[in-house]
């Protein structure tokens, strides 16, 4: 586990984004391209938005893989069949190179610890080191330190996140997941990625304050979403299709921080048409 500090000079009307990106899975047909290139566009188009990778950028998938597929039919039409890692670690270095300063670091998935593992292939950090971005590992904690510009004023966020595990197909199961790593890991911000799943934890436990007042401490978190498609019409299913998975929700969710009042939002968005 990582533990990273990270010092960012603002303003009082100053609203930091932190986009938690994730589960992107390029290399296979069922990866939402569009969707992740406009969600780089978003972020650049912002200077004051952070974002943080939450694992699972590629699909990693070899011959060597339990899940590979030797009719080939699943995978993009870009990707070069003799040299898989090296073709998605330049798509994934050509994705994030815009939004690279932009970045607090990168998370393993369990998908590039599986090629690690068969291929002796470590992608992460050769992506880490193309983009000279922090390597996080599996979890991290980061503190994000505010302070404010012309003032020795100063606001600590704590956030924890992982790639996560579990093989859940609720959504109950799947929020289970996350309230657990929100009770085991002091922070105040949360990310879990894996489930493919885009939902908001905000549990509140009470407290006494300095002045033996009760007062009430909040916690935000969220299941971290993806790029992925479980179903995609007229192509070869899924692994997904092929279990009968719930139908994904393609995206991440947007935390939005306002470090002079000490408050953090979020945003989830929802296709309807």
């Amino acid at each position: 586990m990582q533990v990273l500090e990270r010092i960012i000079p603002y303003k009082r009307s100053d609203v930091f984004p932190l986009y938690l990106v994730g589960d992107i899975h390029c290399g296979t047909i069922h990866c939402a391209e569009d969707e992740i290139r406009s969600k780089v566009q978003e972020i650049k188009s912002n200077p004051q938005a952070l974002w943080l990778g939450m694992g699972d950028y590629a699909e990693w998938i070899t011959p060597f893989d339990k899940r590979w597929d030797p009719s080939q039919k699943a995978v993009a039409s870009w990707l070069e069949q003799d040299n898989i890692a090296e073709c998605q670690r330049k798509w994934i270095k050509k994705l994030f190179e815009p939004i690279r300063k932009q970045c607090i670091g990168l998370l393993y998935g369990n998908h590039e610890e599986s090629i690690r593992h068969c291929n002796h292939d470590n992608v992460l950090k050769n992506v880490c080191d193309d983009l000279e971005l922090e390597n996080l590992g599996y979890s991290c904690f980061v503190d994000f330190i505010f302070r404010r510009e012309g003032s020795k004023e100063a606001h600590q966020i704590r956030g924890a996140f992982t790639h996560g595990t579990g093989n859940a197909r609720t959504d109950s199961g799947k929020v289970n997941y996350l309230a657990r790593f929100m009770s085991d890991f002091d922070a105040q911000l949360y990310g879990y990625a894996h489930t493919h799943t885009i939902y908001m934890l905000t549990p509140t436990n009470l407290g006494i304050d300095k002045r033996d007042t009760i007062e009430g401490y909040s916690k935000i978190g969220a299941l971290t979403g993806c790029f992925f498609r479980t179903y995609t019409q007229g192509v070869v299913a899924s692994y997904g299709e092929q279990k009968v998975y719930k139908p994904t929700r393609i995206g991440c969710p947007k935390f939005n921080i306002y470090p002079d009042d000490g408050e953090v939002g979020i945003e989830i968005k929802v296709k309807l048409w």
